[in-house]
């Protein structure tokens, strides 16, 4: 990967001194770490300050009750799984993501994925059926709230940060039951191996 962004960069100068836009490029190329400082300031203070919510929603009970109204649609997403304390960490992982806390949601997710592991009838370096739907219902991104997005278009200067909300709600919900679909056709194609 770092060859290929050495690569564009490259070119992206070559074209701008080709094309005598070099005071441009000069202007660019000086901006740029100011601006990276700034969105990764903004990305840091929303995931510390959504974190915090995070735990006072924790400490509150409304992530349990959360986490909990979503155990009825895990199970059907999770249909062997009888474990509560997988299901418990997957369900505040979900919860958290829905909630575009990405950042809070990666203890739960790490923890399920351990527990997954540790109840795993298949040998520990291979990975089990849940571990895989977990893994796809985590990374396929379903959000109700994108806080993080919303705050990085907020300090970018955005005139209405949350005008995307209805767009994201509808593409997530594709890709997450795409993602669902696709990981129960393959495990079907594998057992057919």
């Amino acid at each position: 990967m770092a060859k290929i962004w050495t690569f564009i960069i490259i070119i992206s100068m070559l074209y701008g001194l080709v094309t005598f836009r070099s005071e441009e490029l000069t202007k660019a190329l000086l901006s740029i770490p100011l601006e990276a400082l700034q969105v990764s300031f903004t990305m840091v203070s929303a995931a510390c300050f959504w974190s915090g919510f995070l735990y006072i929603m924790k400490d509150s009970g409304l992530i349990d009750l959360i986490a909990f109204s979503l155990q009825p649609v895990l199970k059907l997403i999770f249909p062997k799984l009888k474990d509560k304390e997988a299901l418990n960490y997957i369900s505040i992982n979900v919860a958290a993501n829905l909630l575009g806390l990405g950042s809070a949601a990666t203890p739960s997710g790490l923890m399920a994925m351990r527990r997954l592991s540790e109840i795993s009838p298949r040998k520990k370096d291979v990975a089990s059926d849940d571990m895989v739907t977990f893994l796809v219902l985590n990374t396929s991104g379903l959000t109700l709230i994108p806080t993080t997005v919303m705050a990085i278009r907020q300090s970018l200067g955005s005139q209405n940060p949350a005008d995307f909300l209805l767009l994201g709600l509808i593409a997530t919900s594709i890709s997450t039951f795409l993602g669902l679909v696709f990981e129960r056709l393959l495990r079907q194609v594998k057992q057919y191996d």
